[in-house]
């Protein structure tokens, strides 16, 4: 029965269309044999490993090697923070190795911010000392327990080589992706570039031109720690990479974690379902090599649910006051809370609240110690978030609530602007709650995402199944296998959450796909239960056929160099990719503008190569040109010697599209009009771009270059 409906499931799945195909409409199953059909020319980028090795290997070397050393060394200072809070005998081996990094990564993140929010990021040694003597501290402590452990070996599990070595094709070209120059919008306009302009300013601040930087931004921490490390002017953009590299390790991260997991509900089966459906989710690889950190927030989500099984099992065990420390337990999930809240402020309403409810009342009676303990978690890793922004602005969440919290910072109409973009969509009638909407939205999370595992939904479906038939007709399963009711507690509760996320991420966000990528490795977790609860032979052999065909499509999927997610560059020159994602206006505006001067650029946010002193803003917030509104020709010309502006340069298509229809908006005083005002004033004239070093790219290719006149 499983094997039909899956296969019915895949005749709905690839019938599904695709949004954009070569510019037009296009179902999966026409792609997947273009792929097919043209997957040799994914070869041609690989090539250039077999062509010119030696920048591979020179380039991405060191940024491989920064990365594991920042993650080994945190994994050890989550290993001290571990043995300190009391948790090591109560976890196995993997457990402990994956807390361990995430409460270490987590440690990384709260001190660079700390010392950052200080002002003292020119001072790299004091985020560096603390850390590693922790570190040592850790390895000292791993040392000690791993010579008094006594493990038997009857006691340890086979390892799945066959899925191992099945995922790992995925896994490695997800950390190739990682190490990619940046190339995503998102990535370009805040996720790397405030930290650039944080190294060279020193502080971590919220700054007025860029609404982003009030955002919880504790993964982008993990870009910042080897910027302020990387000895040479490039530390900047190695420094980034490095950053890149680790947030695309947080991909097989939430594997495991999934394996931990799903392990504790059903049984080693179930976590290796689940780590594979994990693995061979698009969504996550989509994140992890682009640099978003949307997967950080899904490995944090999970992380946090891991702990909350621990505490869940533990507290239902007849021994549960003397075996284990259920308050330390809450506190080490407030921790993986408030970092996932660091990463994102939806993990607010999304994960914590849920959590608290749960954690404060689970067994129908308050459990005061572990609900305090489970808030002084969550509060030291996403306070410090909230009092640099009242510092800063007056407004605890900014950019949200700004109806709520007034601040120093936007005017009303930014502030319903922001309110705007961000709101519950609406369909031709200005209705957001119909079943037409919700229908859509479940078909988007069931298959109609561009970015969803083919296994995901009919493992999902299966163990739902498989789940009423164990609470209601137990006398379906041998009796060798009836005994899973912690395992069906465990897995209502993961069902009753996913229920919960999905219904807030439809009634109150504004429904963007990536909000939804939490949710996946949470969903695989009950797929993996399915697949473990019933043990008939066949059940598995499908299970086995189900999870194997989504690793299959997901790396065809993730390597088509004109698919969705990105080309597939992982062997290419830096320099050449460099260039390429940077675009001909950073060039040509770094050859326009003399040393000691800086250039306004109106239009494109997307800044992070522009390395040239530059005033710019992002839609939400105001244009620097509001420094001349209202002048006089001598007090504008007066106004831009002083801040020592030679050039002006405007991207009017990047206006034009965020002005039109649906989109964000943009200032409303950056018009032809007003730049024509300018020119007849002669305080700036148009001026043509120097000619670029690339024959076949037009030297006016992407704006407007205007010159400031004396």
């Amino acid at each position: 029965m499983l094997a039909l409906l899956s296969f019915g499931y895949l005749l709905v799945y690839f019938q599904a269309p695709l949004p954009v195909y070569r510019q037009e409409p296009a179902d999966r199953l026409t792609v997947l044999f273009t792929i097919l059909g043209n997957f040799t020319s994914v070869l041609a980028t690989w090539a250039d490993l077999l062509v010119d090795p030696l920048p591979f290997f020179t380039q991405r070397t060191p940024v491989l090697l920064a990365a594991i050393a920042i993650l080994v060394s945190a994994t050890l200072v989550g290993r001290f923070l571990l043995t300190r809070i009391g948790l090591p005998a109560i976890l196995s081996r993997l457990e402990m190795f994956v807390l361990s990094a995430a409460l270490g990564m987590a440690a990384v993140s709260l001190w660079t911010f700390a010392i950052g929010f200080a002002g003292l990021l020119h001072y790299p040694l004091l985020i560096v000392a603390p850390l590693l003597l922790m570190a040592a501290w850790g390895a000292f402590d791993w040392y000690r327990q791993h010579r008094l452990s006594r493990v038997e070996a009857s006691t340890s599990e086979p390892i799945p080589w066959p899925w191992i070595a099945a995922a790992a094709p995925i896994v490695i070209c997800t950390l190739l992706g990682g190490m990619m120059p940046p190339y995503e919008y998102d990535v370009l306009e805040y996720h790397l570039r405030l930290p650039t302009e944080w190294l060279a300013s020193g502080r971590i601040a919220v700054e007025s031109y860029n609404a982003y930087s009030g955002l919880p931004m504790g993964a982008e921490m993990f870009a910042l720690l080897p910027m302020t490390l990387w000895p040479s002017d490039q530390a900047w953009f190695c420094g980034a990479l490095v950053g890149k590299t680790l947030i695309s390790m947080f991909a097989p991260l939430t594997a495991l974690a999934a394996y931990c997991a799903a392990r504790r509900i059903a049984g080693s089966y179930a976590g290796q379902i689940a780590a594979i459906v994990v693995v061979g989710t698009p969504w996550i690889v989509f994140v992890a090599v682009y640099g978003l950190v949307d997967g950080v927030w899904a490995f944090y989500t999970l992380a946090t649910i891991l702990v909350a099984i621990l505490w869940f099992q533990a507290k239902r065990s007849s021994e549960a006051e003397s075996a284990a420390p259920l308050p330390r337990l809450a506190l080490l999930c407030g921790l993986m809370a408030g970092m996932a809240t660091a990463c994102k402020y939806p993990a607010l309403p999304l994960l914590v609240m849920p959590l608290a409810v749960w954690i404060s009342l689970e067994g129908g009676r308050l459990n005061f110690k572990s609900a305090i303990a489970f808030t002084i978690g969550v509060t030291l890793l996403f306070a410090p978030w909230l009092i640099k922004n009242v510092v800063y602005t007056g407004n605890p969440v900014y950019p949200l609530a700004g109806s709520v919290f007034a601040d120093s910072i936007r005017t009303p109409e930014q502030i319903a602007q922001w309110r705007a973009a961000h709101r519950v969509p609406t369909d031709a009638s200005g209705h957001s709650v119909t079943p037409t909407l919700l229908l859509n939205g479940l078909k988007k999370v069931a298959y109609a995402s561009d970015w969803t595992n083919v296994a995901l939904t009919p493992l999902a479906l299966a163990a739902l199944a498989v789940f009423s038939l164990a609470r209601w007709w137990p006398r379906s399963f041998p009796k060798d296998e009836s005994d899973g009711s912690l395992a069906d507690a465990a897995v209502w509760r993961l069902a009753l959450y996913a229920v919960y996320y999905f219904a807030v991420w439809w009634l109150f966000t504004h429904r963007y796909d990536r909000f939804l990528i939490p949710l996946a490795p949470v969903v695989a977790l009950i797929a993996g239960y399915g697949a473990a609860r019933f043990r008939a032979a066949g059940w598995r052999v499908v299970c086995n056929s189900i999870t194997a065909a989504g690793l299959v499509f997901c790396f065809f999927w993730i390597n088509w160099q004109n698919s969705f997610l990105a080309p597939t560059f992982y062997f290419t020159d830096y320099r050449l990719l460099k260039e390429a994602n940077a675009g001909p206006d950073v060039p040509l505006l770094a050859a326009l503008v003399p040393p000691d001067h800086c250039a306004i650029v109106e239009g494109k946010a997307d800044v992070f190569y522009m390395q040239t002193p530059i005033h710019y803003h992002t839609c939400f917030d105001s244009s620097p040109l509001v420094w001349l509104k209202d002048k006089t020709a001598a007090e504008r010309k007066e106004i831009l010697r002083a801040r020592k502006v030679s050039h002006v340069y405007v991207n009017w298509s990047e206006i034009a599209r965020f002005r039109s229809p649906g989109n964000y908006g943009f200032a409303k005083l950056v018009t032809p009009e007003f730049f024509a005002e300018l020119v007849a004033q002669n305080v700036l004239q148009p001026v043509a771009p120097p000619p670029s070093d690339d024959e076949n790219q037009p030297s006016a290719a992407w704006g407007q270059f205007y010159e400031v006149i004396p």
